[in-house]
């Protein structure tokens, strides 16, 4: 006979017996913890701060004007439990199933989905809000870049572009009948020097407000050398004159405005005043002079505005 097969039975039981006194124990202790936690005594606990949400909005209304946003639950249960929860494990029901435009009162309750067990609400304070639903309402407004800072020594904003200029918006009547203009996220200039585009997003003045338009919105800078305004004297030149005809103005003052560098060192041979009588009536005595001009100058004005001829 195998004298091994004996000692081996006896170690299998004596170590299921050692396994099982402790599963035995770890029950015992589960039982004794659940048992405390049953006898804890029961306790009232005020939470603030818990979050209301609002649900059942019927398409095409809106809740209007400042609404609540949190109210404060007074629980009841075991105390450690209780004691243990915050703002952000509740949640409280404002149901606006059916709810027409106009002034209503709308019954809180909590969400019993977010209740620990044997956790009773006692009370919400408010139990009640007052609110205002409005009909949804959209408007076409424009759109204004927001910036911000001063681009590098000497140089200058020529030019803000934003495509598209105008937006289409989407809101609680009152509010959308306020708005005319909504302006883009702020965007940086401090020490630029060229150029740029980027894109940008429209900054709604509440939450309630939305951005029909779909986005994000082109922002063109567009960004050169200063510019400055000089006055330069050039002659007056008559293209179709006859024989018999007689020039009285001699020469016109011109304005001009454009990049320093170009307007500083602009001279009269630069600039052409123009005039042709072809086409005006017999007796016409002054003529508008067409000034010719480099393409990146602008002629802010000319005088006298017009030449003296006699014809």
């Amino acid at each position: 006979m195998n004298r091994a097969a004996p000692s081996r039975f006896f170690h299998r039981l004596r170590h299921t017996r050692i396994e099982n006194k402790g599963l035995k124990a770890l029950s015992l202790a589960l039982a004794i913890l659940f048992f405390i936690i049953s006898q804890q005594p029961i306790a009232d606990m005020q939470v603030s701060g818990v979050r209301i949400e609002y649900r059942g909005l019927n398409s095409g209304v809106e809740l209007g004007g400042d609404v609540e946003q949190t109210v404060s639950v007074r629980l009841s249960g075991p105390r450690n439990v209780v004691r243990s929860l915050s703002p952000n494990d509740l949640l409280v029901i404002a149901d606006l199933t059916n709810k027409e435009p106009g002034e209503r009162f709308i019954h809180l309750k909590v969400d019993e989905s977010f209740l620990p067990d044997k956790v009773d609400v006692v009370q919400i304070e408010p139990a009640n809000i007052r609110i205002r639903l409005e009909p949804t309402a959209t408007k076409r407004v424009k759109v204004e870049a927001q910036l911000r800072g001063l681009v590098a020594e000497g140089r200058e904003i020529y030019r803000v572009n934003l495509d598209p200029e105008v937006i289409e918006i989407e809101g609680p009547q009152s509010l959308v009948g306020k708005i005319d203009r909504l302006l883009t996220e702020t965007v940086n200039l401090e020490d630029r020097a060229a150029s740029f585009q980027t894109s940008v997003d429209v900054e709604a003045p509440q939450n309630s407000l939305r951005v029909k338009t779909p986005g994000p919105i082109k922002l063109l800078v567009e960004i050169g050398e200063e510019r400055a305004k000089r006055l330069i004297n050039i002659p007056v030149r008559w293209l179709d004159k006859s024989a018999d005809e007689r020039l009285l103005t001699k020469s016109v003052e011109v304005e001009v405005y454009g990049p320093r560098s170009i307007v500083e060192s602009l001279s009269a041979d630069d600039l052409r005043a123009e005039i042709r009588v072809a086409g005006l009536p017999p007796d016409a005595s002054s003529v508008t002079p067409s000034i010719q001009k480099p393409a990146n100058v602008e002629v802010i004005k000319t005088i006298p505005r017009e030449v003296k001829v006699t014809r």
